[in-house]
């Protein structure tokens, strides 16, 4: 038996259609994605391998995302949870074509510079490389597109804000104790999250009567034109699908499955 005759009967014999969805270390419309992934696992017969970079999954941690990936790549056959360079084993997954596309969302600006300049130096670039080298549609949803009014539009972790602490001057802060791991502490007279710990619960929301506590402010940011110079070579890669949401994130991806 040939090697190719071994790389086809390895894929026809999966009774699932199977994605490899690479996050990266960008906040921007996070949340919105992984409720596209939840959407995308919910239809029936896939089976999503989530790749994080080491910073995509501290941001998902941060963003309060991390149970929900994981309860969609539980550990199962083509349904891993595989962190920085524990992906690079099954990027040949993507060689042997037994993924029907891969999808880099978030994807940050480093990302895609990478993309567009060949580098495959961590695992989103090397999985990007090996996708466009196989032939398996890649879909990039990333961090710093402009918006129709040409801004990025990003969102805020948790934090406190003092001036609200400041003007209601609370003798004790309700928030401290609530925080499941201690990432809330008083400094300098007022409570401050510690991002390095902070699971984006929003456990603490809640409990602060005041509303000092908030969570996925917007940001709106100016983009950077060499950032968007990336994209749109990115645009113009075969193969390659470039969306600007989370909403054609989700359509284009069903549009590759069904297709």
């Amino acid at each position: 038996m040939s090697l190719g005759s071994i790389v086809l009967l390895g894929v026809g014999e999966m009774s699932f259609r199977a994605l490899a969805w690479c996050v990266t270390g960008g906040g921007a419309g996070l949340r919105d994605v992984v409720n596209a992934m939840q959407k995308i696992k919910g239809i029936g017969n896939v089976r999503i391998t989530v790749f994080l970079t080491r910073w995509g999954f501290e941001v998902a941690r941060i963003f309060g995302v991390l149970p929900r990936i994981r309860s969609i790549a539980s550990g199962g056959y083509y349904e891993e949870f595989l962190v920085g360079d524990e992906g690079m084993y099954y990027i040949g997954r993507l060689n042997r074509r037994s993924y029907k596309l891969l999808v880099v969302a978030p994807a940050t600006s480093n990302s895609v510079a990478k993309f567009v300049r060949g580098i495959a130096d961590s695992v989103a670039s090397a999985l990007f490389s090996q996708a466009i080298k196989s032939g398996v549609p890649v879909v990039v949803l990333p961090t710093d597109i402009p918006n129709e009014m040409g801004v990025i539009v990003s969102e805020s972790p948790c934090y406190v804000d003092r001036a609200v602490c400041a003007a209601v001057g609370c003798r004790e802060c309700s928030v401290v104790g609530v925080c499941p791991v201690n990432a809330i502490k008083i400094v300098e007279g007022a409570p401050r999250i510690d991002i390095r710990y902070c699971i984006g619960c929003e456990k603490c929301v809640s409990a602060c009567p005041h509303g000092a506590v908030r969570c996925w402010d917007k940001v709106y940011l100016s983009p950077n034109p060499v950032d968007v110079e990336n994209i749109e070579r990115l645009k113009k890669m075969k193969n390659v699908y470039v969306v600007s949401n989370a909403s054609q994130l989700l359509d284009t991806i069903l549009s590759i499955l069904n297709g």
